[in-house]
């Protein structure tokens, strides 16, 4: 059985794979002060409730963008588990042509959801994940990776809002009502919600143009799936679209 960790700069997420319908995560908070035990409590919770120990885990994929944080995972799952975890990126390669003038910039979560996005849909493709950053990730129709955008996430965008001025509160982002606020909160959740999915919406119109051919689309992360409820164009929602694209991964 497979296990996989996702850390991001915000949240950190463990799952393990039996097979493609049968995925269970959880996540945590990607706290840079957490120590080697602190995380082995937080994995152990997991483990045991769902009765994974050394016996039924054979791999350990971790794909991370937090490399402090990797490091801590990596020392309490092998403590855990007694087998040495795999670093996507520095120990797996992704088969994936990135057509990035520096390859080694791109982080090892974009690539990993363009690489799980064509094993889920035809190229060319755009992969957009919504998490502490809103990423767009451009295959195009030779299953290459091309690039993409990189805009601060709704929830990035709420706490600037937030400190950076006197009278106007922190809000939880939701679906409004309506597009026009009749209040404070609903203004603000209205121009975080809609000036992202207007955002979404034009950024692939412009990427289609200047690509001259239409693009599947998919999209992942914490508020992927309210955008998704909104989006006026065909997609996918993927709840686990970075999860899955270890598995593809490890069966390629």
């Amino acid at each position: 059985m497979i296990l996989a960790v996702d850390i991001g700069n915000t949240t950190t997420e463990i799952g393990y794979i039996k097979d493609l319908d049968k995925i269970e995560t959880l996540k945590f908070q990607t706290d840079h002060d957490k120590t080697i035990d602190d995380w082995l409590i937080k994995f152990s919770f997991f483990l045991n409730f769902y009765n994974l120990n050394e016996t039924n885990v054979n791999k350990i994929y971790i794909s991370s963008v937090v490399p402090q944080v990797e490091e801590k995972i990596t020392k309490a799952l092998k403590k855990l588990l007694n087998v040495n975890p795999l670093l996507i990126g520095k120990d797996v390669k992704v088969p994936l042509k990135i057509n990035y003038e520096n390859p080694s910039e791109v982080g090892a979560d974009r690539i990993l959801n363009a690489f799980a996005s064509i094993n889920i849909l035809n190229p060319p493709l755009i992969a957009i994940d919504f998490g502490t950053a809103v990423t767009f990730d451009v295959v195009n129709k030779n299953s290459e990776y091309d690039g993409g955008l990189i805009f601060p996430g709704l929830e990035s965008s709420v706490n600037c809002l937030f400190s950076k001025t006197a009278k106007l509160p922190k809000v939880k982002i939701e679906k409004p009502s309506n597009i026009v606020g009749k209040n404070t909160i609903s203004s603000i959740q209205s121009g975080i919600y809609n000036g992202y999915l207007s955002l979404v919406e034009g950024v692939i119109s412009r990427i289609e143009n200047e690509y001259k051919y239409k693009f599947n689309i998919i999209l992942t992360g914490g508020h992927g799936k309210i955008i998704s409820e909104s989006l006026n164009l065909p997609h996918i929602y993927e709840r686990y679209l970075p999860i899955k694209g270890i598995y593809f991964l490890d069966r390629n």
